[in-house]
């Protein structure tokens, strides 16, 4: 029977240690949120997270930020900012999130209208082909593929499945020109939709609508930058463009 070094008998207890720390980091954390999953009657918390600030963890339901104080016994929702720095903490947090659940989404479900020539930046919308600011927007997509600016489109019916345009935005998502057809559903161009509701792609519209709730949209247009950044509804393409390309 081989016996074990000093070394290896120190690395071994070492690993141990390391496992059990880890582990009860878990445990911890996982205590931390119980009270909250408990008020919230949910298990769906994400585990809390130090944020760097001593005392303070961050945690998240949906797409809302918590933060536990106390060992978890006490719990605010909202921004945290790091006044020093000038820095939202949880803004950070959001745009990473958005990031992430805009990946999910890919770009075989997606309409793009591409940047004419090189892709400066990308515009992510959430559209309602009944909404009149989506309309508005989308008259001024030319101006922002001559800028570099690609659209990538994700479909948001209001309303959900009992939204008014939810049936046109399946028609539009099952239409073999898709571009063509999203332009005569904002009534863009001249012509009428043809396509059926009823195909594989439609499926994508519900998706689209459970991405969207589970970032926040809550309305359309809604409009994110590549890095998660969010604009506040409808903004004209003078104002667009350079916040997009000069950054």
């Amino acid at each position: 029977m081989n016996k074990l070094t000093p070394r290896a008998v120190i690395a071994s207890l070492a690993l141990m240690l390391s496992f059990s720390l880890v582990q009860a980091a878990d445990e911890s954390t996982e205590d931390m949120t119980r009270l909250l999953k408990l008020r919230l009657g949910t298990d769906q918390v994400e585990p809390a997270v130090p944020t760097g600030v001593e005392g303070v963890y961050q945690t998240r339901f949906g797409n809302k930020f918590a933060y536990l104080i106390g060992d978890g016994r006490y719990v605010f929702i909202g921004d945290l900012v790091d006044l020093k720095e000038a820095r939202n903490i949880t803004e950070v947090s959001r745009r990473e999130l958005v990031v992430e659940e805009l990946a999910s989404f890919s770009e075989e479900k997606l309409i793009v209208f591409p940047a004419d020539n090189e892709e400066l930046a990308v515009l992510n919308v959430f559209t309602d082909t009944s909404c009149g600011y989506c309309q508005q927007l989308h008259k001024e997509v030319k101006y922002l593929q001559e800028a570099g600016i690609s659209v990538h489109y994700f479909p948001y019916p209001r309303g959900g499945n009992r939204g008014p345009g939810y049936s046109d935005l399946q028609k539009v998502w099952c239409a073999d020109d898709k571009l063509a057809a999203m332009s005569i559903a904002k009534g863009a161009s001249a012509g009428s939709l043809t396509a059926s509701n009823d195909c594989e792609s439609a499926r994508y519209v519900d998706e689209g609508y459970l991405l969207g709730n589970r970032i926040g949209v809550t309305g359309t247009p809604a409009l994110y930058k590549a890095d998660g950044t969010m604009f506040n509804g409808y903004v004209p393409y003078q104002q667009l463009i350079p916040q997009l390309v000069n950054q």
